[in-house]
């Protein structure tokens, strides 16, 4: 017999200076009601209080309402990983980086938490207070980490359910996925990119930071430069690898692979740099220090900084690395030809949305363009709004 479904606010109520919620939560196992607290914050009425309760409540009433999974097979969340996530994920020969991150979330942060749990027993619940512990964590992390660990729970209890290990994964968009935040990525101009280049002492340094500014290659695309890669007669410079901790691999998408004209200027400046270096076969690095490997980034990235205090950018931790040299190119690029589809091909982006949203920022010079063509081509020839002069434009 299907037991009646049942639905409850709860209760909130005072208690050493923050506000409790008193609840009900169903035992599927034993059958029996128990009774449930949890501490909500500091909150002004009751009725705000109410309020940070609701989703709490949400949760619960569905968790009580929800049967217990079918059991097609005892197995922990563990063993699962085991036996069928990193089957599944070197199956998808994924790259390195994020085979890597994927790895990380599983081993720091998800098998600590859910890895002597059955598959079957994980509810919505669980997913919640896991996600809510991640955001309340005094780590703070960032938005892309919150959405990388409901990225990596999703795709394990999708394929756990398409294998019948369960019969519906408790992870749920509508609850779970956190929401998008748009963050302005931080670009420099001109003026500024020129004030950095011009500090920099090593002119190796200078030059591979250079061809980042006007070619808008990735750091890992420019440490994996070869010079079988560069051809002077026609200025050409082809991206064939990517550098991941100290080795060659594909690029970070198949579109990323393409040949790059280079400036005269440019192209001047490497044959230059190929005649001062000690390593000047085809398969030596182009920019590679003493014993020819591959320059450090975490030198190029630390110069950078030391660049950008002396001249007093300011920067924010993990945003002003050498990718920001992509991202002003992105820019500058735009403000120059207002052609997004140009950009889109420098850049190499295979969805012309990711150059839009990500790479592109509207300079207040561009946006105030917008608003005088749009003025322009509404009252051309319109005597409805006759002009007259003011003291306050000029």
């Amino acid at each position: 017999m299907t037991r009646r479904k049942t639905y409850q606010k709860g209760s909130v109520k005072p208690h050493n200076g923050s506000w409790t919620l008193r609840y009900r939560e169903f035992d599927h196992t034993s059958g029996k009601w128990k009774i449930r607290r949890e501490v909500l914050g500091k909150f002004k009425t009751k009725t705000d209080a109410l309020k940070a309760s609701e989703p709490i409540m949400a949760q619960v009433n569905e968790r009580n309402n929800t049967e217990p999974q079918k059991l097609y097979r005892k197995i922990t969340f563990k063993e699962f990983v085991e036996s069928y996530w990193k089957p599944f994920a070197v199956k998808k020969k994924l790259q390195t980086s994020t085979m890597d991150q994927r790895k990380l979330i599983l081993n720091v942060h998800l098998l600590p938490y859910f890895g002597e749990k059955q598959m079957r027993d994980v509810q919505p619940s669980d997913i919640s207070k896991f996600l809510r512990k991640k955001a309340e964590a005094e780590k703070n992390y960032s938005n892309n980490t919150m959405h990388a660990f409901y990225g990596v729970l999703r795709l394990i209890f999708d394929l756990a359910e398409q294998n019948d290990v369960i019969d519906k994964s408790p992870v749920r968009p509508k609850l779970h996925k956190p929401e998008s935040v748009k963050v302005e990525k931080p670009t420099l101009r001109a003026s500024q990119i020129r004030n950095v280049l011009a500090l920099l002492s090593d002119e190796q340094e200078r030059l591979f930071m250079l061809l980042l500014a006007v070619t808008g290659m990735r750091i890992g695309e420019g440490l994996a430069l070869r010079w079988m890669d560069f051809k002077p007669q026609i200025c050409e410079l082809s991206i064939n690898y990517t550098m991941y901790k100290g080795k060659l691999k594909e690029p970070k998408t198949k579109g990323s692979k393409a040949k790059l004209r280079l400036s005269p200027q440019i192209a001047t400046l490497l044959v230059s740099h190929k005649e001062s270096s000690s390593f000047q076969e085809t398969g030596d690095f182009i920019f590679c220090r003493q014993d020819g490997t591959a320059i450090e980034p975490t030198t190029i990235r630390n110069h950078l900084y030391a660049a950008m205090d002396k001249l007093k950018i300011q920067r924010v931790k993990g945003k002003y690395g050498p990718h920001i040299f992509r991202h002003s190119a992105g820019t500058l690029l735009y403000e120059k030809s207002r052609d997004l589809k140009l950009v889109q091909g420098t850049l190499r982006h295979t969805d012309i949305s990711t150059t839009s949203d990500i790479y592109v920022h509207l300079g207040e010079e561009v946006l105030n363009e917008g608003s005088e063509i749009l003025a322009a081509e509404i009252l051309e020839n319109c005597a409805l709004f006759a002009p007259q002069e003011s003291e306050l434009i000029s």
